[in-house]
């Protein structure tokens, strides 16, 4: 219980932080009760972080967004698809989050096929390349597999390493 309060404030101070209330109030005027907890969600002791002062709106909300996981990634794509709720400006923005995601690591990547298909189906594949798509879910890599002596083009979709936890 405890843990899950903490992730909980962990998350709100990374939204308050990005300034979230202040693009939200332009389109709906929150209860004073949220914005007084967003406040103190906020408040530091220590310098004013200045990374944010040449981001756009839609940039702070991205990267908070994307620091707080999956989940809230697919959220942020959700309201990038509806400029009816946001705004077209603040959806423009948001588009970001949309199959433009860092990549893990092609090692990692490996790891997963090689635990997934064991080693036998694992070692018919051949020319793994770097991900040519990072999404909030998976990736995906062109490669080449031996299927009995014929070598075909393929693509692998690997869901990120543990996705299912994390959402």
């Amino acid at each position: 219980m405890i843990k899950k309060l903490y992730i909980l404030f962990k998350l709100g101070r990374k939204l308050a932080k990005s300034d979230a209330l202040n693009i939200f109030t332009k389109f709906h005027n929150p209860p004073i009760g949220i914005k007084i907890l967003f406040y103190l969600l906020s408040f530091s002791f220590s310098k004013k972080n200045n990374s944010f002062v040449s981001e756009t709106e839609g940039e702070r909300l991205s990267s908070s967004l994307q620091s707080m996981g999956t989940t809230f990634i697919k959220l942020g794509q959700f309201l990038a698809t509806r400029p009816d709720i946001i705004g077209e400006k603040l959806s423009r923005q948001l588009e970001s989050l949309q199959d433009r995601l860092p990549p893990f690591e092609l090692t990692r990547a490996k790891e997963i096929i090689r635990k997934d298909l064991g080693d036998d189906n694992f070692n018919l594949i051949i020319n793994f390349a770097e991900p040519v798509a990072a999404a909030s879910i998976a990736q995906v890599h062109k490669a080449q597999i031996n299927d009995n002596g014929t070598i075909k083009d393929v693509a692998i979709k690997i869901l990120r390493p543990n996705i299912k936890k994390n959402i």
